[in-house]
């Protein structure tokens, strides 16, 4: 009997507790709430407006950016894919209008050319496999169509989190680094656009970044 096959991208590293994402977005600590909203504000206001387009929130969690880009962006459909069960639970009672996927990153469930849209926000940085994400994020995207990715300045963000006295220092399944200048080189599009978090700051004064790349 042959023997099943691995998965093409690692996932049993990567945890996330019950409303892990619910209490930085509503933290009783007025700087991570800030930071945290702040990316979500930037990547719904980078959306199509016009209505029709397939958007695709990979690794959805638990449907925060779902819901924000549903407020700017009513008429276009969502979808959300997440590996974590507990995380799609609450994002499929937060998104009652999106349609979700557990799925590997690494192996998305939907045809070739599918959407208009990929959002990947603060999950690159946990996947040791992220060429074969980014590469499986170009071959669901329409030709033209949009990728918006954002990732941690992990110096900066390992400083930030010992000052606000988050433990652990050091984001455990954090388990790769990138810059704007490492990022353009590893994505096979053409880049449009780069955002610093929560600040227009130079990225190594930023505690992240938002980057577009259109294919």
């Amino acid at each position: 009997m042959p023997k099943p096959q691995e998965p093409t991208v690692k996932t049993s590293h990567i945890v996330m507790p019950r409303d892990h994402m619910d209490e930085l977005y509503h933290s009783q600590n007025p700087m991570v709430r800030f930071v945290h909203n702040r990316r979500l504000d930037i990547i719904a206001g980078l959306l199509d407006k016009s209505g029709g387009q397939k958007v695709l929130d990979a690794g959805c969690g638990e449907g925060h950016l779902l819901e924000k880009m549903h407020a700017r962006a009513a008429a276009n459909q969502y979808y959300g894919a997440d590996i974590i069960d507990v995380a799609l639970e609450q994002a499929k009672k937060r998104c009652p209008f999106a349609e979700f996927s557990r799925a590997n990153l690494g192996e998305l469930p939907y045809g070739d050319g599918f959407f208009d849209t990929v959002v990947c926000t603060e999950v690159i940085e946990h996947i040791y496999e992220y060429r074969v994400v980014l590469a499986e994020f170009s071959r669901v995207l329409k030709p033209g169509g949009t990728l918006i990715i954002s990732f941690p300045n992990e110096p900066l963000w390992t400083l930030a989190r010992f000052l606000l006295g988050r433990r652990p220092i050091k984001v455990p399944d954090h388990v790769n680094s990138f810059s704007p200048q490492s990022m353009r080189p590893i994505i096979p599009m053409r880049p449009a656009g780069q955002w610093s978090v929560p600040f227009p700051l130079p990225f190594f004064l930023s505690l992240g970044a938002i980057m577009r790349f259109k294919k």
